[in-house]
């Protein structure tokens, strides 16, 4: 994978722990990152193990919140490029799909975007 598609699927994943939960990773989640990134991002066992370690060690308060800011930080554009993506992924998921309102609102709040800037990305 290129580096610049492997820093995307990192962003894409990183956005999906934050809108999951602001919590530390419980085994749910890891499974649901896992799957995500494997069935969807087409990553290998390697990419996948590397990623859900560097996103389980986003457990403390303060390093979610610099998470956060650091993809609020980036370009609106990308912002929006990066929910798309997510609702994309999450549509074609058995467990995420159902859930599409309350990732549309976790995503919302985690990038800093209006639910109206993202309504004809999410549904």
């Amino acid at each position: 994978m290129s580096a610049a598609l492997n820093a995307m699927a990192g962003d894409v994943l990183l956005l999906l722990r934050l809108a999951l939960t602001d919590e530390p990773l419980g085994e749910r989640e890891k499974t649901v990152l896992g799957r995500v990134a494997s069935g969807a991002l087409a990553l290998s066992e390697d990419e996948i193990a590397e990623l859900v370690a560097a996103l389980s060690a986003l457990a403390t308060e303060a390093e979610v919140m610099q998470a956060r800011t650091n993809l609020r930080q980036t370009s609106h554009e990308r912002r929006l490029i990066l929910a798309e993506t997510l609702f994309d992924l999450a549509a074609r998921d058995a467990e995420l799909g159902p859930r599409a309102d309350r990732l549309t609102a976790r995503v919302c709040d985690v990038l800093g975007l209006g639910a109206d800037e993202v309504a004809h990305l999410s549904g």
